[in-house]
């Protein structure tokens, strides 16, 4: 719920159409109260702020005198203030936690180098580091891997988890998914699972995983947790191996009420080679890949990303990395998020949560990084169709330098938005 806001001015309604398409088959009047007692909580501890309007919600943020105010991070709207807004002040609200790197499947386009798939984490730390956690107030994990049903742990960590009140997101390819596993993501309420699908033909798909009968395994924990009633989403990364069957992925996920993500561009590994990137479609791939998701009805959700991308300004932050999450190694060295391995901004060796939080060095540093300082991208035409990210302009290059963009980024951008005002002028009823 608090992943739908951002600084720019939105409506209940807005947030509850999109978590329509999270909570699927929930009832939007009880998903819209819902949402709102959820929201009323940060509102309570100060958090957030109430506005009648954008004006007023920018007017409740730039009070200094108001103490109240002053320390609010977020505002929204309830039944009659109906406008929200982020500030900049930071709180860890949310750890991604990688429980177990070592994965059952060698995915041909993974960011995390197959070398280095060898560990799990030591139970004491885990445990240690949600306690921390708590303390601090957070209220959200991420369980990912590799493959985190591969920690003997596992079903231990989530009943922790839920005996703190935490949502929880597991990251997992589900071919080890059992059934007591599934009965106790049953009893968290705040749980929920995300999967990769990469193509409906298992050729395809078990030629990606390296992993003889993968997609078989995968859509029958799907479907397990679907029967339990456990909220489900699938990730599909478009590689040259799926270019020409992903759109059978999105269908079979309208087909059975999942959200399904697309992305045509993976990212580079964390270890600079480069290694996996063969992998990755070409320019012109990436044009036909993108007429797939226009024609699959994806043109709102990409043209209402670019609208806030846009709004963004140059003292805005370029990322909400160590503003209100980060995420730690099996072996408790903490990273800006989990892609950017080669970024160590803290060690749980000789520090707890809240020490790296707020004394580290290399956080500050990276609080202090506004879209203005990639001079090339804040005024960019093409800046809503791009994400301007350090973690992989950091893995494309061997020095791992967060500010140098690809070019091929670039021309990504500028391709998707050709093709969106192509689209708009061929659709006229698009914008209404």
């Amino acid at each position: 719920m608090l992943a739908t806001l951002d600084r720019n001015p939105k409506s209940i309604d807005d947030i509850v159409d999109e978590l329509a398409h999270i909570f699927v088959g929930v009832d939007l009047e009880t998903l819209r109260k819902d949402t709102i007692e959820f929201l009323q909580y940060f509102v309570d501890e100060e958090f957030l702020c109430i506005g009648e309007n954008a004006d007023s919600c920018q007017d409740y943020e730039n009070k200094e005198s108001n103490e109240k105010l002053e320390n609010t991070a977020i505002a929204f709207g309830s039944d009659d203030c109906v406008k929200s807004i982020f500030k900049t002040n930071e709180f860890l609200r949310s750890i991604h936690i990688e429980i177990a790197n070592v994965c059952n499947e060698r995915c041909v386009h993974c960011y995390i180098p197959h070398k280095y798939k060898v560990n799990v984490m030591d139970s004491d730390l885990f445990y240690r580091i949600i306690e921390e956690g708590r303390q601090m107030n957070i209220i959200h994990v991420t369980l990912s891997g590799g493959e985190p049903l591969l920690h003997k742990n596992i079903v231990n960590f989530l009943i922790k988890c839920r005996a703190l009140d935490l949502s929880v997101n597991v990251l997992s390819n589900l071919t080890l998914l059992t059934d007591e596993i599934v009965d106790e993501m049953k009893k968290n309420p705040l749980l929920s699972v995300q999967t990769s699908i990469y193509a409906m033909n298992p050729d395809i798909h078990d030629g990606i995983t390296k992993l003889q009968g993968s997609l078989e395994k995968t859509i029958c924990g799907l479907e397990k947790l679907m029967k339990a009633k456990i909220p489900v989403q699938i990730s599909c990364p478009i590689m040259k191996q799926n270019k020409d069957d992903f759109v059978n992925v999105i269908r079979w996920g309208y087909d059975h009420n999942i959200s399904v993500a697309v992305e045509p561009v993976i990212f580079a590994s964390y270890d600079h080679t480069g290694d996996n990137l063969s992998n990755r479609l070409s320019l012109e791939e990436i044009s036909k890949a993108f007429d797939y998701e226009l024609a699959e009805g994806y043109a709102e959700t990409i043209s209402n990303l670019a609208k806030e991308k846009e709004a963004l300004k140059g003292n805005d932050p370029i990322c909400s990395i160590c503003r209100y999450s980060f995420c730690i190694s099996v072996t408790g060295e903490v990273y800006p998020c989990v892609g950017w391995q080669s970024n160590v901004i803290g060690t749980l060796d000789n520090q707890n949560l809240n020490e790296i939080w707020k004394n580290s060095d290399k956080i500050k540093y990276l609080r202090k990084i506004k879209r203005k300082d990639f001079v090339k991208c804040v005024d960019c035409k093409d800046r809503g169709y791009c994400t301007v990210c350090m973690m992989s302009n950091s893995n494309e290059n061997q020095n791992g330098d967060a500010f140098k963009i690809n070019e091929f980024y670039c021309n990504v951008a500028k391709l998707k938005h050709e093709k969106i005002t192509i689209y708009r002028n061929e659709n006229l009823s698009f914008d209404k």
